[in-house]
């Protein structure tokens, strides 16, 4: 076998890529990886279910970057006591070069991870952002929060 990649290839493993493909098969070598000695199996990654995954619960404190509405509903949110607030501390990839960090993050009383973001005036390529997280990341929930006279408003963002 003179082609690239090939070079480290033992008798036992071309038999098996050629048996494939005598079979009718796509040569597929994470299949074949019990006829390579030598080559460790690979075994498919667990599923975890976040209601099930023990949080290392370490809140961040970063307020530095925070504009005078972020603050307000920070102060709201620690007058509520949430559990495990991080400021700014997880971003989401939607896409290629595409990415979402949220203001606050925590997770409420049914152990499901909230992402919040606090608009004053929201643009549309945020709200877009938003519902494609929701989309995407179904096992999270994603709020938009604005003010309105004094109040908050808690707008869920619906996949």
């Amino acid at each position: 076998m003179a082609s690239r990649g090939f070079q480290n290839w033992t008798p036992q493993m071309v038999e098996a890529h050629q048996a494939r493909i005598k079979a009718g098969k796509r040569p597929n070598h994470i299949a074949d990886a019990a006829a390579y000695p030598g080559k460790p199996k690979l075994d498919p990654a667990p599923a975890v279910e976040l209601r099930k995954l023990d949080l290392v619960r370490r809140p961040t404190t970063d307020e530095a970057g925070l504009n005078k509405l972020e603050r307000r509903y920070l102060s709201h949110l620690r007058m509520l006591k949430v559990p495990c607030l991080n400021i700014q501390a997880i971003t989401l990839k939607l896409a290629f070069d595409c990415r979402l960090t949220c203001d606050f993050t925590y997770v409420d009383e049914n152990g499901v991870l909230t992402f919040v973001d606090t608009k004053g005036f929201q643009r549309e390529d945020a709200k877009i952002k938003m519902l494609t997280a929701a989309r995407k990341f179904t096992e999270f929930r994603f709020v938009i929060v604005t003010e309105e006279g004094g109040k908050f408003v808690e707008t869920p963002v619906k996949p």
